[in-house]
């Protein structure tokens, strides 16, 4: 993603703005936009070989991968720059993409790139990198769960793991998006027979959430729906057990029933007073079909 953006927008940008076709693309906006963002590739791909020199020549249980993290977290300070300047880049990008000429070109890069799937703006590739130096602590945290103490890595991960949260707690942009993630990973945590991917590695905080009747073949279930920036996830809300009986300590409130990707979800409104087979009947209000 990182060599997209690069390749995709930014050296498309930076010739728009050498021969000056459109007077709204010069090199301060292109600056603004991308700040170091090169810095950060270049950094990444060295971190890169690193990681592989270390898994070759493939994966085992006594390579230590806490130690190239380690080596690397000064380096990552190179992220301090390009999160600070996030916000400003966002409110231009904002300003930008109002005038028509920019949102075709923007899209002729996304095009030209190679992404058929445009449904992921501008926007979302140049919070790409914000998001990534933020799941390295979740990734650490996990690495570390699965180590035994006694592994020679043991003390490494662990002292990686605090010094990449330092780094996202030293940039607010970065300390925002890690405490979002923190509180996704503990959400997932209460949810009983979790399917797919892990809710960190797609969305990136919850919108909204609320108890609603599911209407499916005409079975008519109360769920929990929870809507994030790009999953809509329902769930049966789990029954306390009675004091007298065994205690559940796991700390799961929810059993998992269902997901769904809302890039490819469609919400159609269902008329106040539909009743047909779907419902068995029941006169459906404030209903939706997706």
């Amino acid at each position: 993603t990182l060599e997209f953006l690069v390749s995709a927008f930014l050296h498309r940008m930076n010739q728009c703005a050498a021969s000056k076709v459109d007077k709204n693309v010069t090199e301060e906006t292109v600056k603004m936009l991308f700040s170091n963002i090169e810095d950060i590739l270049a950094v990444h791909k060295e971190f890169l070989k690193v990681v592989e020199e270390c898994l070759h020549p493939e994966p085992n249980a006594q390579q230590e991968v806490g130690t190239c993290f380690l080596h690397f977290k000064d380096k990552f300070r190179i992220y301090d720059e390009y999160c600070s300047n996030h916000e400003k880049a966002q409110k231009l990008l904002l300003e930008l993409n109002k005038i028509r000429t920019i949102r075709t070109f923007l899209l002729n890069c996304m095009l030209l790139g190679g992404r058929k799937n445009t449904d992921v703006p501008l926007e979302g590739y140049l919070v790409t990198p914000i998001q990534r130096i933020c799941k390295y602590p979740l990734i650490l945290k996990e690495l570390l769960k699965r180590t035994p103490r006694k592994h020679s890595d043991y003390a490494a991960v662990m002292e990686a793991l605090q010094a990449m949260k330092a780094v996202c707690s030293n940039i607010n942009e970065a300390k925002r998006q890690m405490e979002k993630l923190e509180v996704l990973e503990e959400w997932q945590s209460h949810i009983e027979g979790w399917e797919g991917s892990n809710i960190t590695d797609t969305c990136t905080e919850m919108l909204m959430c609320g108890v609603l009747l599911k209407i499916s073949s005409g079975n008519i279930q109360e769920r929990v729906f929870f809507l994030f920036d790009n999953l809509l996830v329902y769930c049966k809300r789990k029954h306390r057990r009675l004091k007298n009986s065994k205690a559940s300590t796991d700390g799961h409130r929810y059993l998992f029933r269902g997901r769904i990707n809302t890039e490819v979800m469609e919400v159609e409104n269902v008329d106040d007073g539909t009743a047909d087979f779907h419902s068995s009947g029941h006169i459906v209000v404030n209903g939706w079909k997706i």
